[in-house]
């Protein structure tokens, strides 16, 4: 393993204690923002069986794990998200039929937290405040049969386009909105939100690739802070009474989860705890997450960092 305290900078080390990790968990954090991270995907049920794709994996002879309480997720266990390909064969995921055809998604498990967390159900009114690329969207009507009354929103035009061929791929039915989600009508009222906030990307860091230097910026946190405190108030407004917030990030700092969540606790949100425990115990989370208040997922080899709290509008 290099010296990740030679390899990064004081700048991103500053903001982790600023965060109150003490050193060993930052040896933690810079140690897995090293690591080529194993490519996990999720079977879309819309299109397949999740025994169908094991199937066809175990035919071509390539491994894998599952997990017991959320079978839809497969970790491809020769294969790397950085490359995209088989080290000892060469064969790209991205050339097989069952992707190309949809039905299956790369997708970190980390990503997929969120939506078992958010609980969705078939007729709920559902919003994806920040759905591009569209994989946490169209797990909601995979996990749902369709069945959900979702809308996505993104601002990006061409992020937008992205989330539209994702979605059209995978034949999941949803309300595309290609528009700021802070100027959407006050009007609306949503069972539940989902709120992947665009962050830092502290959790996701390249730390063997110094180009991160350049991106990871104090003026991109201001600005995304803003922007999320932003968001949050703006799910208040459109949130029924008792509806449910899921609030993420792929990032580890403070002024982006913790703060951002107290932010929240003042514009009409209490923090609810019951799907937190379930989360934790479903993918066996270990000693990086606190599973009483939020959960957040220090990165490796699996995981990439992220950050997930439930709240309840009261």
């Amino acid at each position: 393993m290099k010296d990740n305290m030679n390899i990064t900078h004081d700048f991103l080390i500053d903001k982790l204690k600023e965060s109150r990790y003490d050193d060993n968990e930052i040896k933690l954090i810079l140690d897995g923002l090293t690591e080529d991270k194993i490519t996990t995907l999720r079977v879309n049920r819309l299109k397949d069986k999740v025994e169908n794709i094991k199937d066809t994996l175990s035919k071509l002879e390539m491994t894998f794990s599952t997990y017991k309480t959320f079978e839809d997720a497969l970790t491809l266990d020769e294969y790397y998200q950085k490359d995209g390909y088989d080290r000892s064969t060469g064969l790209k995921i991205s050339s097989f039929s069952m992707y190309k055809d949809g039905h299956i998604y790369l997708q970190s498990l980390s990503s997929m937290l969120p939506v078992l967390v958010l609980d969705p159900k078939e007729k709920e009114n559902i919003l994806d405040m920040c759905a591009a690329p569209g994989g946490k969207t169209t797990m909601i009507q995979s996990l749902c049969k369709n069945k959900a009354n979702l809308t996505a929103v993104e601002l990006h035009k061409d992020r937008f386009e992205k989330l539209k061929s994702n979605c059209k791929k995978q034949d999941a039915n949803v309300l595309l909105i290609n528009k700021n989600a802070l100027d959407l009508d006050d009007m609306l009222k949503f069972d539940k939100i989902l709120l992947d906030a665009p962050c830092s990307g502290s959790g996701t860091l390249d730390l063997t690739n110094n180009r991160y230097k350049k991106t990871f910026t104090k003026e991109l946190i201001n600005k995304c802070v803003v922007t999320q405190k932003k968001l949050i108030k703006k799910s208040s407004h459109i949130l029924k009474s008792g509806g449910i917030l899921i609030y993420s990030t792929c990032s580890l700092l403070k002024c982006e989860n913790e703060d951002i969540v107290d932010y929240a606790l003042q514009n009409g949100f209490d923090i609810d705890f019951c799907k937190i425990k379930n989360a934790y115990d479903q993918f066996s989370l270990g000693s990086s997450v606190n599973e009483k208040v939020y959960i957040k997922i220090f990165p490796n080899k699996i995981w990439e960092g992220f950050f997930i709290a439930k709240l309840i509008k009261k």
